[in-house]
């Protein structure tokens, strides 16, 4: 019975210590759906421009509201139907894209996400800037951390034409 006791008191031990661990691995490879769909819009931006000569703007944020530490069914009937993008399953992040393509000399995006995949109530912000001349566009979120100058990529401040999180408390780093 001693034996059993000392058993049971190692297996809490050594779940305790894991838990946190566990935690942060899921809270890291939820956050991987930003990335990964912000590539994929970045990748169909340039196909429609190629297509129309301009960047398609996503005013509206998909889904409608924030879905927080859950997933949310993604809305059709947007803009990123006519952009050719859709994710497969719900989502755990709101997608948005700015775009000024007005004059063919500022052709640019940001493709945003905002998230809280940890429910702690403070969103997170990941983005793309696809820069033109002059920089690139600031995001849209309400809140947003997104700036024009570029996201954080490993240890680079300011990249551009890759994804990453809006700033050094978006990122994976946190979790």
């Amino acid at each position: 019975m001693v034996e059993l006791m000392v058993a049971l008191a190692i297996v809490g031990v050594l779940t305790t210590a894991a838990l946190p661990s566990f935690i942060r691995y899921q809270l890291r490879a939820r956050s991987s759906e930003a990335l990964v769909n912000l590539s994929a819009i970045a990748k169909t931006q340039e196909i429609y421009f190629a297509e129309y000569g301009e960047y398609l703007e996503v005013a509206s944020p998909v889904p409608a509201s924030a879905p927080g530490s859950g997933r949310s069914a993604w809305t059709l009937g947007s803009k990123f139907d006519a952009l050719g993008w859709a994710p497969e399953g719900g989502v755990q992040f709101q997608y948005q894209v700015v775009a000024d393509s007005s004059q063919a000399e500022s052709v640019r995006f940001t493709a945003e996400a905002r998230g809280d995949v940890d429910g702690d109530g403070e969103p997170s912000f990941w983005g793309f800037i696809k820069p033109g001349p002059g920089g690139g566009l600031s995001g849209a979120f309400p809140g947003t951390t997104c700036l024009g100058t570029g996201v954080v990529a490993g240890n680079t401040a300011n990249a551009v034409d890759t994804p990453g999180p809006c700033d050094a408390s978006s990122g994976r780093t946190v979790f």
